[in-house]
């Protein structure tokens, strides 16, 4: 089975995953790269404006996918 190595970007931070996980196939890794943004973004939208949030998913050296949420909140409203 492949190891496929997650890789994290949020905002202008980069993280290596030097780990990663062996999983049956592509799409199961991408199943995993939903999940580790979804958690991600639960842990450092809250506070934020704008953030952009990506997962790389790699098969060796190689990027085979790539999982990406853009997060904004505009405000249509003075502020009270």
């Amino acid at each position: 089975m492949p190891h496929y190595f997650f890789d994290t970007r949020d905002d202008d931070t980069f993280i290596d995953d030097d780990v990663g996980v062996v999983l049956p196939d592509l799409e199961a890794a991408k199943a995993v790269a939903a999940t580790s943004l979804a958690e991600l973004a639960r842990d450092v939208i809250a506070g934020a404006s704008r953030r952009v949030l990506v997962v790389y998913v790699r098969k060796g050296q190689q990027r085979v996918l790539e999982t990406r949420l853009i997060f904004e909140a505009i405000l249509l409203v003075p502020p009270n």
